[in-house]
């Protein structure tokens, strides 16, 4: 237990002491987050938000906070109407409580929501399933908001416009994940030990999912009415999406920090000492398990038959998923007929977000540094584009 209240206290730290940044900007104080739309792309990333076009990465727009830029921005943006919604994290000295929207057309704040005095910092972003945006807050609260009526608030002394308030659902401690929505449900993990099903309309409890002692810091995978989920007590959960009983578990070697990804019948998910695995989503089973030289925080990205992995070892892995040959211990090792890339690609930065796989293309944020994004071609590894922002 000694070394998961370490973890526990380490991940938000995280974000603040990984690595230094470029001379321009604080060293970063949350984890980056990137959206890929049909026309554009979204990057979230330390002080600022940035439109990239697709055929160049060149920045469209850019939108930061205070002069010098110090609120920091964590988690994925999500796209709203005609807005794109991000929302504040840890920032150096400080913490940010705001969600905010942007225009998509300009990249002007629309409006911005203040949860009180009492709430924290933004981990992982926030999600919609496009009638509310859903804010999980470092306060342990989750938020529901709607966007079509704004009202006029005193923000700080300042006046602005804020989302309608529907309604909040408070937990027991930290919400270091943004929710899943799906069916009307809202599932949304917490540091207090549970996860929690919600009626996405009004916040009504439908069910609670009790580990007894062991924090859930990863959003669920959904498929089948079944639901998918690590914890930091080293095992991996499928749960029945309606009522929570547990369908099967299974032990694995160490705690489980990335969102998994399911598809085609199996999980991935991929844990602190850096082993991505692969389970039979029915039944748990283990049918193998990958190495790389440090933590894996991405979600995993399966696209074409390739398993894409941005590990915390600054390098992107890719497997081709048809041509896997498990040892008897189940590893696979990455070479031969399982390596999809000729040579490694070693981006030179720590990949704690998760990749968006588009068009043979594999868009990539790292953590800090002048250079933002890389994107990446698919079936060789080369770099197609790169995105550093202009002084």
């Amino acid at each position: 237990m000694t070394k998961l209240r370490g973890l526990w206290l380490a991940l938000p730290a995280l974000a603040l002491t990984l690595s230094a940044c470029g001379a321009s900007e604080p060293a970063p104080g949350g984890f980056p987050g990137l959206l890929v739309t049909d026309s554009n792309a979204y990057l979230a990333s330390n002080t600022h938000v940035y439109k990239l076009s697709l055929d160049t990465a060149a920045e469209q727009w850019r939108f930061s906070l205070g002069s010098p830029a110090t609120v920091v921005f964590a988690g994925a943006p999500v796209r709203f109407d005609k807005t794109i919604v991000v929302a504040g994290g840890i920032g150096t000295g400080f913490i940010d409580n705001h969600v905010y929207a942007i225009s998509d057309a300009d990249g002007s704040e629309v409006w911005r929501f203040n949860g009180g005095e009492a709430s924290r910092e933004y981990v992982d972003g926030v999600a919609t399933d496009g009638k509310l945006i859903y804010a999980a807050n470092g306060d342990g609260t989750l938020y529901a908001l709607d966007p079509a009526t704004l009202s006029d608030v005193n923000d700080a002394g300042v006046a602005r416009k804020s989302p309608t308030l529907v309604w909040k659902f408070s937990t027991g401690n930290r919400l270091w994940s943004r929710p899943l929505i799906d069916g009307g449900h809202v599932y949304q993990a917490s540091m207090d030990h549970k996860l929690y099903a919600l009626d996405a309309a009004t916040g009504a409890l439908l069910w609670t999912f009790d580990l007894a002692g062991t924090p859930i810091g990863v959003r669920p995978a959904i498929g089948n009415g079944t639901l998918y989920f690590g914890a930091f007590n080293s095992t991996f959960y499928a749960v029945e999406a309606a009522t929570g009983k547990v369908k099967w578990q299974q032990k694995l070697e160490s705690w489980l920090w990335s969102d998994p990804l399911l598809d085609n019948g199996v999980v991935y998910a991929g844990d602190v000492q850096g082993r991505v695995f692969a389970l039979k989503a029915d039944t748990g089973e283990k049918l193998w398990w990958f190495q790389i030289r440090d933590a894996v925080r991405a979600q995993p990205v399966v696209d074409k038959g390739t398993l894409f992995v941005a590990g915390m070892d600054t390098q992107v892995y890719a497997l081709d998923l048809a041509n896997l040959k498990p040892g008897a211990d189940g590893r696979v090792e990455y070479k031969d007929s399982s390596r999809k890339w000729k040579d490694d690609v070693n981006l030179g930065r720590r990949m704690p977000s998760t990749p968006v796989a588009r068009a043979n293309q594999l868009w990539t944020p790292l953590f800090d540094g002048d250079i933002k994004l890389h994107v990446l071609d698919q079936t060789t590894g080369a770099k197609l584009l790169s995105f550093q922002p202009a002084k």
